[in-house]
């Protein structure tokens, strides 16, 4: 065995313990020739060339550069948008509703009330531009199924191309808006939103005058979206709603709710109250209004009419009634296309505000502007008499006074009490028997004075002008001559001759009040419910000085005598002196004429005047009389001092 080869020491070598390291160099020459120069062994240099290297260190470069620059966009040019659209994902923005504005009368009554309900909305472009096939089609089978409407309204309903929403369920309960909310939490393009509806007082008095709110149709909707509304809100429509939007409606507020991912409340980060519309305090009196509305519908059914009161001291109307009227609630809760329907199929057309639109021939009411401008002008004096013997020849053309046989000897103030036509027939006429009176242009010159023809600019939508013919407007127009015949026509208020029943009350005012035309006013206050200021609303004189002070007591004392013994005899019970003036004006031959009554009260200090309109509803004192006497009798028994 000594002489054997030990197999664990190598040959020649002498190994360094301390090292750890083989000290042979011809075995470590072999060893590397082994790995490095065999025939079949692979050399790194071999593999990857240099131009392959630069090749790969370019596309390395490039993919950084790249990388680089994107990130660059999304961190610094693009930064900001992308933190506000993360900052949106995690942000709400809802809407704080403004409270319409509380419409009040004089007394402080509220007509008007907000109730808060919840409604269920369907937004158009949400439902085509953000869901996919598979959610609009499991979003029909919602409606379908959850909200059970008719294969036909999904049908239509999917196919709107609006950027309103489109109401689907309207009034709903917090309890009820609350489960459609987790119901609805799937689908964007349903919305439950704070929708308070107009709620108005229990009856129909103030239809006409207050109108309603409705929401923003399809050809508004640039108008109020510039206007920072919002599209499901409600607007005024006709009446005082639509005449002061601007005050009513108020401003929206915001607050932004910080949302975790899945779309829960965390936390409000901001919030703007809104600030809700402005309050107006009304001229009108809401107890005489109904007072007025009922003695219509009991004395005149089947007849439309109208009814003025007014303050002849300042212009402020007390009551405005146009009958029939409608119930401004249907508009407000979403009218049925039925009731719509039937509201204008109605031939006594309850949507229409005869109180400032309706135009008719005056009757015997402008005998009260005849007599001033006869006295005004020197035409006439109080003790001018005409005798009556039942109308006047011109030419070959009778005119008649309404009473066979005539009215005997008349002055001014019997012409106004009995109503004589005959007298205003030689007032009239540049020269009538030899009687020289005020002629056309004197006529047309005193009516348009005293707001004829012309608008009289109350805060409403819709006053028409009525109208006051001349020689060239009948000319132009007709193409005839102005004959003798239309100026006797026209001095007792018939032929082309038109006024509204706002008209005649404003200008009995002027008799009433001393010689002064007022702008018709139904807004005494504006009302700021942030602040409590009120704003108060100056009345507007249109013009004064319309009469001496001694002619326009004639013209009253004549008034006077119509309630003590002549045509208005009706209005002598009512608890106070009464001043009045019938009237009866022809309509269509084959109609009834309409009804006239103008009066005011108390006589020696008016405060009150009353003008009463019944369409085709025959005599003056036998029809607007009893309704005048009713109206005035409550007034003075709970209204007067």
């Amino acid at each position: 065995m000594r002489g054997s080869r030990d197999p664990f020491i190598i040959p020649g070598a002498a190994p360094d313990k301390r090292q750890g390291t083989i000290t042979d160099q011809s075995f470590a020459s072999e060893v590397s020739e082994a790995f490095l120069v065999g025939e079949n062994t692979l050399w790194l240099g071999r593999l990857f060339s240099p131009v392959k290297l630069r090749a790969l260190l370019a596309i390395v470069v490039l993919f950084f550069l790249i990388l680089g620059g994107r990130l660059f966009y999304l961190q610094v040019l693009a930064g900001s948008h992308f933190r506000g659209l993360a900052e949106n994902n995690r942000l709400k923005v809802e809407i704080l509703p403004a409270a319409r504005g509380i419409i009040f009368d004089r007394f402080s009554v509220p007509l008007v009330a907000n109730i808060p309900t919840f409604s269920l909305f369907f937004q158009p472009m949400v439902y085509q531009s953000h869901l996919t096939a598979a959610q609009k089609e499991a979003l029909q089978a919602f409606l379908l199924s959850d909200l059970n409407l008719s294969t036909s309204s999904v049908a239509a309903l999917v196919k709107t191309e609006s950027y309103l929403p489109v109401p689907l369920k309207e009034n709903l309960s917090y309890e009820e808006a609350l489960k459609t909310m987790l119901k609805i939490k799937e689908f964007s393009p349903l919305k439950i939103i704070i929708d308070p509806k107009r709620q108005y007082r229990a009856n129909t008095a103030l239809g006409n005058l207050l109108g309603y709110a409705s929401r923003i149709t399809p050809a508004e909707k640039d108008k109020y979206l510039a206007l920072n509304y919002q599209l499901t809100d409600r607007v005024g429509r006709v009446g005082l709603e639509e005449y002061y939007q601007d005050k009513l409606h108020g401003q929206d507020g915001q607050k932004q709710i910080e949302v975790d991912a899945f779309g829960r409340e965390n936390k409000i980060v901001a919030e703007q109250p809104p600030e809700n519309g402005q309050n107006l305090i009304l001229s009108i009196d809401a107890g005489l209004q109904e007072k007025i509305y009922q003695t219509l519908k009991s004395q005149v059914p089947g007849r439309a009419g109208a009814v003025v009161a007014m303050d002849p001291r300042n212009g402020h109307v007390r009551a405005l009634v146009s009958w029939p009227t409608f119930d401004g609630n249907l508009f407000s809760q979403g009218i049925s296309m039925d009731n719509y329907q039937s509201l204008l199929a109605d031939p006594l057309k309850p949507l229409y505000n005869r109180a400032i639109a309706g135009e008719y021939p005056s009757g015997s009411t402008i005998k009260l502007i005849m007599s001033l401008a006869g006295l005004e002008e020197s035409v006439i004096n109080q003790n001018t008499q005409v005798n009556s013997v039942g109308g006047v020849w011109y030419d070959k053309w009778f005119f008649p006074d309404w009473k066979a046989g005539g009215h005997g000897l008349t002055n001014v103030i019997k012409a106004l009490s009995e109503s004589v036509n005959t007298f205003f027939y030689y007032l009239a006429l540049d020269n009538l028997d030899g009687h020289h009176g005020l002629g056309l242009d004197r006529m047309v010159s005193y009516f348009t004075r005293f707001g004829l023809g012309k608008v009289l600019g109350i805060d409403l939508g819709g006053e028409r002008s009525g109208f006051v013919p001349t020689k060239q407007w009948k000319e132009q127009t007709k193409g005839e001559a102005w004959y003798p015949g239309d100026t006797l026509h026209l001095a007792i208020g018939q032929g082309d001759l038109l006024v509204t029943p706002l008209q005649v009350a404003f200008y009995t005012g002027v008799i009433a009040n001393g010689g002064t035309l007022y702008q018709p006013q139904l807004v005494e206050k504006i009302i700021n419910p942030k602040t409590s200021t009120e704003t108060a609303i100056e009345p507007c004189v249109l013009a004064k000085g319309l009469g001496s002070r001694d002619n326009l007591a004639i013209v009253a004392s004549g008034l006077r005598a119509a309630v003590t013994s002549g045509s208005a005899r009706g209005l002598n019970l009512v608890g106070a002196a009464v001043a009045a003036k019938t009237g009866t004006a022809q309509a269509n031959s084959n109609q009834q004429p309409h009804a006239w009554a103008t009066a005011f009260l108390p006589y020696d200090n008016p405060e009150l005047v009353l003008t009463v309109l019944v369409e085709n509803g025959g005599e003056g004192s036998g029809v607007a009389i009893p309704v005048a006497r009713d109206v005035l009798t409550w007034y003075v028994q709970n209204r007067l001092k």
